[in-house]
């Protein structure tokens, strides 16, 4: 008997990433969003493979122009 296929990990970003947040991310990111990651909070998701993440949102030029909180779907992301 061969044991269940494992799903692979989830991408879980680090303090420094810059992510593309889309639709796919989640469904309040319909125009996309850069974001900077300061850290991956500490609240708790209800709902697997979300998770709350902090950051700074990106301008074109790359310059940080708000603080962000933003619930994500991990999978989503590359």
């Amino acid at each position: 008997m061969k044991p269940p296929a494992l799903s692979p990990p989830v991408p879980r970003p680090k303090p420094g990433d810059v992510l593309r947040l889309t639709r796919a991310s989640s469904p309040q990111f319909a125009k996309g969003l850069l974001l900077r990651v300061t850290k991956l909070s500490d609240r708790r998701s209800s709902v697997s493979g979300w998770a709350w993440v902090e950051g700074y949102q990106l301008n074109s030029a790359g310059d940080a122009v708000l603080k962000r909180e933003v619930f994500i779907n991990l999978a989503s992301l590359p």
